[in-house]
């Protein structure tokens, strides 16, 4: 009895200490390999072979009318396009009133309004998002 408590002790130690050192190797491969390098001059492209350097693109994030210009494009994908169309239950109004409040908004903000541009804008993404979805 002694002599199978001794052998499922050494045992145990065998692969305790096995699994240890694997888990342990793990460890240090997760945290060599998570490391986050930036380079400002690697390209973002789009699907449409437009190309901008990482620099560009966070300096384009920063401009004074970047939510003008987004929110005009979040706009029309979701309520112009056809597959936005296809996937909102828009009616008639709502359709005429987004758009109406899209083009108010966008010539606030090509005027220099920024923020009221931007409330209108907000207030067409609003219909938008309480639109019920297919």
């Amino acid at each position: 009895m002694l002599k199978k408590f001794v052998i499922l002790t050494i045992l145990v130690i065998i692969v305790g200490l096995g699994v240890f050192i694997i888990s342990g190797k793990q460890e240090t491969a997760i945290i060599e390999s998570s490391a986050i390098v930036s380079d400002p001059d690697k390209k973002i492209c789009d699907g449409k072979g437009n190309c901008i350097t990482e620099l560009e693109y966070h300096k384009s994030l920063q401009t004074d009318n970047y939510k003008c210009n987004y929110y005009v494009k979040y706009i029309w994908s979701e309520s112009e396009r056809a597959y936005g169309k296809k996937q909102y239950k828009y009616t008639e109004e709502n359709l005429k009133k987004i758009q109406a409040l899209k083009d108010e908004g966008k010539s606030l903000c090509d005027s220099g309004k920024l923020k009221e541009g931007e409330t209108k804008l907000e207030e067409a993404i609003k219909i938008i998002s309480f639109t019920m979805l297919n």
